[in-house]
């Protein structure tokens, strides 16, 4: 049986060593310390996104995944 690959294993929480903007919504700060939710869509492209827009995004991503999931023979 071949390996079993970790397909999100981008995403992570971190804590900012800057003061950044979310990218999910200009509106909100990530403060120096801060942690958050970071990923990267494309490597090289870390998307920083703080802890009020996490929750939605990682419900939608596990929404899609079920999805796709529920599809599979």
């Amino acid at each position: 049986m071949p390996a079993i690959r970790n397909i999100i294993s981008s995403f992570r929480y971190e804590v900012a060593k800057a003061t950044r903007i979310c990218d999910a919504s200009s509106k909100h700060e990530i403060l120096a310390g801060e942690k958050h939710f970071a990923y990267e869509q494309v490597p090289g492209q870390r998307k920083n996104i703080c802890l009020a827009c996490a929750p939605a995004i990682i419900k939608s991503a596990q929404a899609h995944l079920n999805k796709i999931a529920s599809e599979l023979p």
